[in-house]
């Protein structure tokens, strides 16, 4: 159970300067990594990586489900979550986010853990299913970029407007 815990930063993503996207990074005083098994096996499109100990995964707010997807990776000590647009809300994300863990670490005997190790599919083996028209609707300039956003967990296939059928569901099925 998580009882203490400091905001340590709330501050620009690195990888989107100037874009006015935020990440809250969070200091636990114990270590939680006993608990990303139980995350794994919880949390579908969890990320794991035992050997760091590292996860990621989506996070859509807790107890009550939101309409926004922030992201959470959490080390042993330090959690991060993104992407906000204000401190409040990265405040409040914060908290809702440490009762999701405590609520998996009261309920551990409830959830079937999962050791299985995240291994993401290339952006070539993604770029096969999708159209490769390169129409940028999905927001990328490329079906190649598009798949690679598909590899990292940054974007999700429904956003791919010519995707469908077969290659929708075998896509969907690999990521």
């Amino acid at each position: 159970m998580i009882i203490r815990y400091e905001i340590k930063s709330i501050d620009s993503i690195v990888c989107l300067p100037g874009a006015g996207i935020l990440r809250a990074v969070v200091e636990i005083e114990d270590d939680i990594s006993q608990l990303f098994p139980y995350i794994n096996g919880y949390v579908k499109k969890a990320r794991y990586l035992p050997k760091i100990p590292w996860i990621r995964f989506p996070f859509y707010g807790f107890p009550e489900r939101l309409n926004i997807k922030y992201d959470i990776a959490c080390k042993s000590n330090q959690i991060i979550i993104g992407k906000f647009t204000s401190n409040e809300e990265a405040k409040e994300i914060v908290s809702q986010a440490i009762k999701f863990l405590n609520f998996i670490s009261d309920n551990r005997d409830n959830i079937e853990i999962s050791n299985k190790e995240w291994a993401p599919p290339s952006a070539i083996t993604i770029l096969k299913y999708l159209p490769q028209t390169n129409c940028g609707r999905c927001g990328e300039r490329t079906c190649l970029s598009f798949s690679v956003k598909l590899s990292q967990g940054d974007a999700e296939p429904e956003e791919c407007e010519d995707l469908s059928g077969k290659n929708l569901a075998l896509l969907k099925e690999i990521l």
